[in-house]
C-alpha cells in the first residue's frame, strides 16, 4: 500500500543533509550560492523559491541536477497545499490505523487495555504531540527525515519504522551527554572491539552505552516493531549529539557488531542520518557510496586489512577460524559472519560458532539463546 507522506518537508531537509556530506557550513554555502543569511533562512524554510539561477547555484555547490532542486522546491509547495486541505478533514482513528498497533502495544509502548476509539490519542502520546498538526510538522524533520529518507511517497511499515525511531527518541529524552567530540569517538572504536568478547547482552551493553557516551554519543537497542526491517540508524538530537540506534535484527552476534560499526562509519564519515533497512538503497539523494565506505570502515575495524587478506589465502577450518579470531580480536562467530558477507564461506557454513540471541520480556536487551 502506498501513502502520501503526511508532511511536506522543506527543501533545507535535503540542503542540510548535503551540507554534511560536503563538509559546508550555512556561512559558506549562502556565500558560494550568492545569497543573504536571511535569505538563506528563507530557502531552507521553504519560504524563498528555488529558481533556475539558485538551482544551477545548488546543483554546482551540492550536487544532483538543476531539475533536481526545482522539482524538490515544488513538490515541497504541492505538499504543503495537499495538507492544508488534508488537515480539515484527516479522521485520528484512519490515522492510527496505519500504525502497528498490536506491535506497540505488545512491546509496551501503548496501553495494552485502551479502548478502540482512544488509540489516536495515545499514539499521538507516544509520539510528544497533541494534535496531527503538531505531529505533521514534528515529524518533517529530525527522525521523520530518517526514516523516510527514500522517497517523498512511502509505504505503510516506514510508520512502523518511525514507531521504532521514536523509542529510541524516548530513551534518550533525559539523557546528559557532553559535546560531541568526534575526534574521541573515532579514537575509541578499535577499543570498543574488546566488548565482543563478552557472551551476555546485558553486560556488553552497558558498557558499550558507558564508553559511547563519554565521547558525546548515545547508543540505544529496541526490539523492532511488525513492518519494520531495520538493523541500525544514527542520526543527531537537537544538541548534535549523534544517535546510534541498533535492533539486534537476526539476533546474532556478527550481525550485531558489524551494524554497531556500520552505524558509527556514518556518523565519523556522513555526519549521520542513516538508516540500514533490509531490501531498500539507504544512501539519501544518490549517495550509494556511503554505504561502501561504511561497510569497509566496519570490516576494517573487526578484521585489519592485512590479517583479513592473510585469511582469505588461508583453507579454513574450525581450528584456523578459532585462530584468526583471536588474532583479530573478536570471536570465531563474528569471523564466520564477516567471511560469510565477503563470500569466502557459505551462508550455512561454521555457523554453531555464532552467539545467537532471542527475546524476552526486556524489548531493549535479548539474553543469549
Amino acid at each position: 500500500m502506498t501513502l502520501e507522506p503526511q508532511w511536506a518537508s522543506p527543501p533545507g531537509d535535503t540542503i542540510l543533509r548535503m551540507m554534511i556530506l560536503a563538509d559546508i557550513d550555512e556561512c559558506e554555502l549562502a556565500s558560494r550560492i550568492g545569497i543573504s543569511d536571511d535569505k538563506f533562512q528563507k530557502l531552507m524554510e521553504g519560504q524563498l523559491e528555488i529558481s533556475a539561477s539558485l538551482a544551477n547555484a545548488l546543483s554546482t555547490t551540492l550536487g544532483s541536477s538543476e531539475r533536481f532542486w526545482r522539482k524538490r522546491y515544488a513538490e515541497y509547495i504541492h505538499d504543503n497545499r495537499r495538507l492544508e486541505l488534508a488537515e480539515k478533514k484527516t479522521d485520528l482513528a484512519e490515522w492510527s490505523k496505519q500504525f502497528p498497533v498490536s506491535s506497540l502495544k505488545k512491546l509496551g509502548w501503548l496501553p495494552t487495555h485502551v479502548n478502540r476509539k482512544h488509540i489516536g490519542s495515545e499514539i499521538l502520546n507516544f509520539f510528544g504531540c497533541k494534535d496531527l498538526h503538531d505531529w505533521n510538522s514534528r515529524y518533517s524533520s529530525g527522525i521523520g527525515a530518517v526514516a523516510f529518507r527514500t522517497s517523498f511517497a512511502f509505504e505503510a511499515n516506514e510508520l512502523s519504522t518511525l514507531a521504532w525511531l521514536r523509542t529510541a527518541e524516548k530513551d534518550t529524552e533525559n539523557i546528559n551527554l557532553p559535546s560531541y567530540s568526534a575526534s574521541e569517538f573515532q579514537e575509541l572504536l578499535p577499543y570498543i572491539k574488546q566488548l565482543c568478547a563478552y557472551k551476555h547482552p546485558s553486560i556488553f551493553l552497558s558498557k558499550l552505552q558507558k564508553a559511547c557516551a563519554e565521547t558525546g554519543v548515545a547508543l540505544v537497542t529496541s526490539r523492532t516493531l511488525e513492518g519494520c526491517r531495520a538493523s541500525g540508524a544514527s542520526w543527531r538530537n537537537a544538541n548534535g549529539n549523534p544517535i546510534i540506534l541498533l535492533s539486534f535484527r537476526y539476533l546474532s552476534e556478527d550481525h550485531f557488531w558489524f551494524t554497531f560499526f556500520h552505524e558509527a562509519a556514518h556518523i565519523v564519515l556522513h555526519g549521520g542520518d542513516h538508516i540500514d533497512v533490509d531490501g531498500t538503497d539507504p544512501s539519501p539523494f544518490g549517495y550509494q557510496n556511503s554505504e561502501a565506505e561504511a561497510d569497509t570502515f566496519s570490516q576494517d575495524i573487526l578484521i585489519e586489512p592485512e590479517l583479513r587478506a592473510k585469511i582469505l589465502r588461508t583453507s579454513l577450518n574450525r581450528a584456523t577460524i578459532r585462530s584468526f579470531a583471536r588474532k583479530a580480536g573478536i570471536t570465531p562467530g563474528i569471523l564466520v559472519g564477516q567471511l560469510q558477507k565477503l563470500g569466502t564461506l557459505r551462508q550455512n557454513q561454521f555457523n554453531d560458532l555464532k552467539r545467537r540471541y532471542r527475546w524476552e520480556s526486556d524489548p531493549h536487551v535479548p539474553v543469549v539463546r
